[in-house]
């Protein structure tokens, strides 16, 4: 790292979709520099009201298949991070509350000083009635957030 160059801590929301891994290869091309500190955090999905009607062993089926699927995450986004010369990327998995709320409060944490997040390109309709994480997390962050929306329909998906 240049010592005359401020380090930049930046967040970047990740999840199995192909628009985290067009913001991933988008941050890369065009955001990121050397000095900067790459924080990737995914937070899955919850089971909601499904917790009430499932057996014990349905629910630990579906919690090893999550913890697979976020090990798989982890391991394919930190490799494509060493693949572009980042190897001290970090890799976070956040549970508990709502996604915008943990990624804000996951970025408070450690000092971020830019949050990037991808956008599905949701019509308006739709995320007024279902809602937008890169939405809320525009709105509840106290530092610049930068939401990435590919337009292309087919965009460049990573090999895993």
């Amino acid at each position: 790292m240049a010592k005359d160059k401020q380090s930049l801590i930046v967040v970047l929301a990740v999840d199995q979709s192909e628009h985290s891994e067009f913001t991933f290869k988008w941050y890369i091309n065009n955001v990121h520099r050397p000095e900067n500190i790459l924080h990737m955090i995914h937070v899955p999905e919850g089971f909601g009201d499904l917790v009430k009607v499932m057996s014990t062993s349905k629910l630990q089926e579906l919690a090893e298949a999550n913890k697979q699927r976020m090990d798989q995450l982890k391991e394919n986004y930190l490799e494509w991070a060493f693949q572009h010369g980042i190897p001290e990327a970090k890799f976070a998995s956040q549970h508990g509350g709502e996604p915008w709320h943990e990624i804000v409060t996951y970025a408070q944490k450690v000092g971020a000083g830019l949050i990037v997040i991808g956008s599905r390109g949701q019509g308006k309709l739709k995320r007024t009635i279902l809602g937008s994480v890169s939405d809320s997390v525009l709105h509840h962050s106290d530092v610049p957030v930068l939401v990435c929306r590919s337009k292309d329909p087919n965009p460049v998906i990573f090999s895993h």
